[in-house]
């Protein structure tokens, strides 16, 4: 007799009073939902339909091109050129934040004294904007009277034309990035270090590990996870580089960011200047919204990668062979 009741009941369905739980959990999510369509979903519809058309912003309305941008894309030479910009800034700043903020989240980790003062001033420039990081590296790397060329003349040496010379303007960038980001990756390590067990390091003591060792053996792996995460963030970043690029390079009027010799020019900078170049035959919204969607498929691409390579070299704890 119970167990029919039971089947009677879920019959039935759900009882008045779940359903006034399900109405007012839809109630709170509707914002929320109607947000994301609205300013979501509908900008990303639109785009894609840009992507077929030709739009200068100074027409009434777009015009129906099919697949024309799609084909100048793949014509356009400086769409290797922008990539292999970033590619650039990848080797180098990327590369550098990942490597420095980990060496001074271990020195900061050894407990010395000082370290609370050390921790501020590492993190302080990660609150600043971009621009005022920007500003302030191009000052610092001026040519003719920056503090950081006048230090290589105290000790008898040339300064690299930091952000005149093409070999080094890229350089200069990731310096200035790397500088300002290094206090965040110091913290996010930090978290990782702290939270690795002490056993560890006394069972690899205890079989003689040295120091290497031990940053091999138990650090790294244990640190995994959380250099996986500022990898997959700070490519993200990498792909998207644009305000310190603008800031560092432009040189007032009638000398453009990107340069010198379009050294610094970033996938995200050129998009900028295809949306606000008319003088082109394929330029405007549409070519613009067309190089949008080839870097959002490049960040997509290489995530992924990263998710599927992690398995390989990513450890968590508590997992078990």
């Amino acid at each position: 007799m119970r167990e029919m009741t039971i089947g009677a009941r879920t019959r039935r369905g759900p009882s008045p009073q779940a359903r006034r739980e399900w109405l007012a959990a839809y109630a709170f999510l509707t914002p929320q939902i109607l947000g994301l369509l609205i300013f979501l979903a509908g900008p990303l519809i639109v785009s894609i339909y840009y992507t077929f058309t030709k739009w200068d912003l100074v027409a009434p309305a777009p015009t129906w091109i099919g697949l024309a941008n799609w084909q100048h894309l793949l014509e356009d030479p400086r769409i290797g050129k922008v990539l292999w910009n970033t590619v650039r800034f990848i080797l180098t700043g990327t590369t550098g934040f990942l490597v420095l903020s980990l060496a001074v989240a271990l020195l900061v980790n050894q407990g010395l004294r000082g370290t609370a003062v050390m921790r501020t001033l590492f993190f302080l420039p990660w609150v600043l904007s971009q621009v005022a990081v920007g500003t302030t590296w191009k000052w610092l790397l001026n040519t003719r009277s920056g503090p950081i060329v006048q230090a290589f003349k105290l000790f008898g040496l040339r300064s690299p034309e930091w952000l005149l010379d093409a070999r080094y303007a890229m350089i200069a960038i990731a310096m200035a990035t790397t500088w300002q980001a290094l206090g965040f990756g110091m913290t996010i390590y930090l978290a990782g270090l702290q939270g690795i067990p002490q056993h560890l390091y006394d069972a690899a003591k205890v079989d003689g590990a040295n120091a290497w060792q031990r940053f091999r053996y138990v650090t790294f792996p244990s640190l995994s996870p959380v250099i996986f995460f500022l990898t997959v963030t700070s490519l993200i970043g990498a792909f998207q580089l644009y305000d310190p690029v603008v800031m560092m390079t432009s040189g007032g009027v009638g000398i453009a960011p990107g340069g010198p010799k379009d050294s610094t020019r970033t996938i995200v900078l050129y998009l900028q200047n295809q949306m606000f170049s008319y003088s082109e035959k394929l330029s405007g919204l549409g070519y613009a919204a067309t190089i949008a969607w080839v870097l959002a498929a490049l960040i997509f691409a290489v995530t992924l990668i990263q998710w599927r390579a992690a398995r390989w070299w990513v450890f968590y704890g508590g997992e078990e062979d």
